[in-house]
């Protein structure tokens, strides 16, 4: 493809940039790497934004590999070039609507809820006396809770509840109390859940992540190793990906002791090294094939008589 320069936002570029950098080459794009706090609007600027390394002009398509923490103002500030960009008609993968869908795990729920998706029971409420409330009337019943901040990834600040003793010394991010049921493994003792990559409707990659723990992330130790799945899995996967309006998504499943699967996340801006390792699949390619395509239709778009 020729001419097309790619921006690939993170505010560290490691691994998958470089992933990334060799799979668009392969197609004849060039990746520019910019951190997106870099960025600014300014309203002096035809398009009202400057983007290092694109003076007046805009990239023919973006990529959103991370987001760096900050405060309020300063997402809100990123979040606004991203919606940006869509608005003058430059591809953005994820787009920014879909990153704001599941990058705050209620909005997700909401999403999954409301379109019928098996998900774990969800609660999500600024009050402790209510979470407090929910936890009691819920052990009541026989059911285990998990806490976990409403803006968190990599299994970081998650806290299982079993018991009322438990919650004396319960704390929260930002005072929002983001609460679900447990799901017991299928297996007694063998922690396990499904990491599926979705790219344009298709389940393109799947690993099993195994743990002695019941947090089976990669990032916290879980063994990977390469998985098939099944055609509910599949749909359960791919219903999930366009619940939240993504191209493409990293999905997790698990499944309850009576055989049953439900979706526990939606990651818009998902990582793949620990399914590469466990695959081999080259998925960095699957997600620079569908960025070339985004590019191809919008320049079908804008210039329709080139179209074939």
């Amino acid at each position: 493809m020729s001419n097309a320069r790619v921006v690939v936002f993170n505010d560290t570029h490691g691994w998958h940039s470089a992933q990334l950098t060799e799979a668009l080459a392969d197609l004849n794009i060039e990746t520019v790497l910019i951190d997106l706090a870099e960025c600014r609007i300014d309203t002096r600027s035809p398009t009202g934004m400057v983007i290092p390394q694109f003076e007046a002009t805009l990239p023919d398509a973006v990529l959103v590999r991370g987001i760096a923490p900050g405060s309020l103002e300063q997402i809100t500030l990123r979040m606004d070039v991203l919606h940006t960009f869509a608005e003058l008609g430059v591809p953005v993968l994820n787009p920014a609507h879909a990153i704001e869908l599941t990058v705050d795990k209620a909005r997700t729920s909401l999403r999954l809820h409301l379109a019928n998706i098996p998900s774990p029971q969800t609660w999500a409420c600024e009050s402790r006396d209510q979470a407090l409330q929910i936890a009691r009337e819920e052990f009541a019943k026989g059911f285990s809770l998990v806490v976990k901040p409403l803006f968190g990834c990599q299994g970081k600040g998650i806290q299982r509840l079993d018991e009322l003793a438990q919650l004396d010394n319960l704390s929260v991010v930002g005072e929002a109390y983001y609460l679900q049921h447990y799901v017991a493994p299928a297996e007694t003792g063998c922690w396990q859940d499904w990491r599926l990559m979705v790219v344009n409707g298709e389940v393109i990659a799947a690993m099993t992540r195994r743990s002695n723990h019941w947090i089976t992330n990669f990032a916290q130790g879980a063994s990977c190793f390469a998985s098939t799945v099944t055609h509910e899995m599949a749909q359960l996967a791919i219903r999930a990906t366009a619940a939240v309006e993504a191209p493409y998504a990293g999905v997790d499943l698990i499944q309850d002791p009576q055989g049953q699967f439900s979706v526990l996340e939606v990651n818009s801006v998902p990582a793949w090294k620990g399914l590469y390792q466990a695959t081999g699949i080259d998925i960095a390619a699957r997600l620079a094939a569908m960025v070339a395509s985004h590019i191809q239709q919008t320049r079908q778009v804008s210039f329709p008589e080139h179209a074939s």
